[in-house]
C-alpha cells in the first residue's frame, strides 16, 4: 500500500474541566479510566485533486491523431455529466470503407427488388401453371385429352411451384445480405465515433501527451485529466486515532496561512497496511473551502490535520476527594477496601492528574477511609 508523505507530531494536554458533566463529578464513585487525559495527534499531508482520469490508446493498429481541442490547464466545458470531444483521431480510412458500403447496401437493397419481382412472377405462373392443370384434368376425364398432356401439366406446376419457393428463399438472403452490410456500416460507424475521445465536461487537462500528427499505437496514453470540484488527502492512521474521529475533535488547518477548511467526508479502508497496521483515511474537502491565488490549483497544498485522543498513559483524572496523602505517598482506594499508591503530576482545579501505576483497568473509586 503506497501512502503519501506524512509527518506526525503527537502534543499531550490534560482536557478540561469543562468537559465533565458535573453530576458525575460530584458521584460517590469514581471511574478513572472513563477520565483520561487527551494526546492532540497532528499529520501533514498534501491535498491531491479528487479523481483523476487517463485517457489510453486501447485500438488495434496505428492511428494518427488529428486534432488536440484542449491543453494542459484548459477546463472542458459543458454542463456535469456530459462528455465532450477533446482529442480527434484520424478515421479516413473508415470513412473511406464507409462509402463502399453504402455503395453494397444499395447493391444488396437491389437485389432484395429483384428478388420480391421475380418471386412475384413465379407465383404467378404457378397460379397460372394451377389452373390450366385443373382444365386438362376435366379434359382428360371427359375424354377430351391424353393422359400423358395430364402428366405434362402435372410436372410443369410442380416445379414452378419449387421454383416459386427457391424465389422467396432468395428474397430471404438477400435481405440478410443488406442487413450484414448495414451491421458493418454500424461497426464502421462505431470506429469513426471512436476516433473522438470524450472527456468529461467540468473536468482540467493535467497533461497531454499527444499532439497533432502524433502516432497512436495500443497502450499509448494520450491526455490526463484531473476533477477539482473537491480535494482528498490521505493519513494513515492507527485504531485509536480511527476512533477519535467519531467524537468530533477533527480540525483540518492549512500549513501556509492557518486557513480552517470544513471536510466533506470521511472514508476510512477496511484494510490495513500490512507492515504499520495502520489503515488509510481519506479526506475529502470542497474546492469552496479553499481561499487560492490565480496560479494555485487546489493540489499540492500542506494541510496539517489535528485529534483529541484519549490516551490514560499520560495520565488520569481524579478529584480531590477520591485521594488522600500518606507520608510521602498519594492513594486511592476501590469499592472494595483495596488501597492503590498512584503518582501526581499536576493539579487541575478540583482534581488531579495522576500516573494510574498498578489499578486496574475497571477500578471503580471511593472516597478513601479517614479522608
Amino acid at each position: 500500500m503506497n501512502l503519501p508523505f506524512i509527518l506526525f507530531i503527537a502534543i499531550q494536554f490534560p482536557l478540561g474541566a469543562h468537559a465533565f458533566d458535573s453530576k458525575t463529578w460530584d458521584s460517590e464513585t469514581w471511574k478513572p479510566f472513563e477520565h483520561p487525559t487527551v494526546s492532540e495527534r497532528s499529520f501533514t499531508a498534501f491535498s491531491l485533486p479528487g479523481e483523476s482520469l487517463t485517457l489510453i490508446s486501447g485500438a488495434m493498429g496505428f492511428f494518427k491523431v488529428e486534432s488536440v481541442h484542449y491543453y494542459q490547464g484548459d477546463r472542458i466545458p459543458g454542463i456535469e455529466g456530459e462528455w465532450v470531444p477533446a482529442v480527434v483521431v484520424n478515421a479516413s480510412i473508415e470513412r473511406a470503407q464507409r462509402k463502399t458500403l453504402e455503395l453494397r447496401l444499395v447493391l444488396a437493397q437491389n437485389g432484395i427488388e429483384r428478388a420480391l419481382l421475380s418471386k412475384e412472377r413465379a407465383n404467378s405462373a404457378a397460379e397460372l401453371a394451377s389452373i390450366e392443370l385443373e382444365r386438362v384434368r376435366v379434359l382428360e376425364e371427359k375424354g377430351d385429352a391424353s393422359k400423358s398432356l395430364l402428366d405434362q401439366w402435372v410436372q410443369k406446376e410442380q416445379e414452378l411451384r419449387v421454383a416459386a419457393a427457391e424465389l422467396k428463399l432468395a428474397v430471404e438472403d438477400a435481405r440478410i445480405s443488406a442487413q450484414l452490410v448495414e451491421s458493418e456500416i454500424d461497426v464502421l460507424d462505431e470506429k469513426i465515433k471512436q476516433s473522438s475521445l470524450l472527456d468529461p465536461a467540468g473536468w482540467y487537462v493535467e497533461r497531454v501527451d499527444v499532439v497533432p500528427g502524433s502516432g497512436l499505437t495500443m497502450g499509448n496514453k494520450i491526455m490526463t485529466l484531473v476533477n477539482r470540484s473537491y480535494f482528498k488527502v490521505i493519513v494513515p492512521m492507527s485504531e485509536d486515532e480511527i476512533q477519535a474521529l467519531s467524537n468530533g475533535s477533527m480540525k483540518v488547518t492549512r500549513v501556509l496561512d492557518g486557513q480552517r477548511v470544513k471536510p466533506k467526508s470521511l472514508l476510512v479502508d477496511s484494510v490495513p497496511d500490512l507492515q504499520t497496521n495502520r489503515r488509510r483515511v481519506t479526506i475529502a474537502i470542497p474546492a469552496e473551502e479553499f481561499t487560492l491565488l490565480p496560479e494555485e490549483t487546489g493540489g499540492g497544498l500542506e494541510l496539517r490535520i489535528s485529534l483529541e485522543v484519549k490516551d490514560a498513559k499520560g495520565g488520569v483524572r481524579i478529584p480531590t476527594n477520591f485521594l488522600r496523602q500518606r507520608l510521602e505517598q498519594w492513594i486511592v482506594q476501590d469499592t472494595s477496601g483495596k488501597v492503590y499508591p498512584v503518582i501526581p503530576v499536576r493539579k487541575d482545579g478540583s482534581s488531579w492528574i495522576v500516573l494510574p501505576g498498578q489499578l486496574p483497568v475497571g477500578v471503580e473509586l471511593v472516597a478513601p477511609a479517614g479522608s
